[in-house]
């Protein structure tokens, strides 16, 4: 009796079919991994360089002259000068401001003001421009004011002044920002109400929830509104990516 066969039987095809099925979509997930990699690669790269770009800029007001003023020190000099310099709200935007700041403000989004103002600083910057590429820079909400994007195209935000965002307070990871290191623009008057407050530039992550406190009146002095910054949602900030965590 000839016992050969010649073709697969039904059980057979069904369990192939579920191989190839299990495999077609484990290779799918891991694309999927791997192109959620490449975007946090692309998005570390973005906010590293503006991190440069930025924090060179504000360290560099320790050094600026400022007029004498019998009312105010030095320090509430300099305050003011960053706030109108290095805006992250609109309502700070003022005369002394630089022009490419005051024309943008007419028709500013709301939502991510902060996003589009950040953008005109660092892109008013010497060398800035050149620095970065097409798809790091976009118009994400057509008003014609660019913003700086993630790796998923997510405007990229900013706080100047994130008094609340010191390492450990509601699961904030600030390898810059404990909240007792002393001021740098006002040294001899360091205290709990006035420590070190370093620019904080973030991507939203793929879930796109920012899980910060987005305080954007963040008051006249760096240290003036410790909820600026600060993380209200731990969940939601854990696939944040900011300067202060690269």
């Amino acid at each position: 009796m000839n016992t050969s066969r010649s073709a697969f039987t039904l059980v057979e095809m069904l369990v192939v079919i579920a191989l190839l099925t299990t495999l077609m979509g484990l290779g799918a997930a891991g694309m999927r991994v791997a192109h959620n990699m490449s975007k946090e690669t692309r998005t570390r790269s973005t906010i590293h360089k503006l991190n440069q770009f930025v924090m060179e800029k504000y360290a560099s007001y320790q050094y600026r002259r400022v007029q004498f003023n019998k009312n105010k020190t030095r320090a509430d000099k300099l305050y003011e000068m960053m706030s109108c310099e290095m805006p992250d709200h609109k309502g700070a935007v003022n005369n002394a401001s630089p022009y490419r700041l005051r024309s943008t403000v007419g028709g500013m989004d709301a939502n991510i003001q902060s996003a589009e103002l950040l953008c005109q600083i660092v892109m008013g910057l010497p060398e800035a421009e050149s620095a970065f590429n097409g798809m790091e820079v976009a118009d994400t909400n057509g008003n014609g004011r660019n913003e700086f994007v993630d790796g998923w195209g997510n405007p990229i935000f900013f706080v100047l002044w994130p008094a609340g965002h010191c390492n450990g307070t509601n699961g904030a990871i600030s390898k810059i920002q404990t909240g007792t290191d002393p001021n740098p623009f006002d040294p001899q008057n360091a205290s709990s109400n006035n420590y070190a407050v370093f620019p904080l530039i973030f991507s939203v992550g793929p879930d796109r929830e920012p899980g910060i406190n987005v305080n954007q009146l963040s008051g006249k002095a760096p240290c003036a509104n410790t909820s600026a910054g600060r993380v209200t949602n731990v969940s939601a900030y854990q696939d944040d990516i900011t300067n202060h965590n690269l």
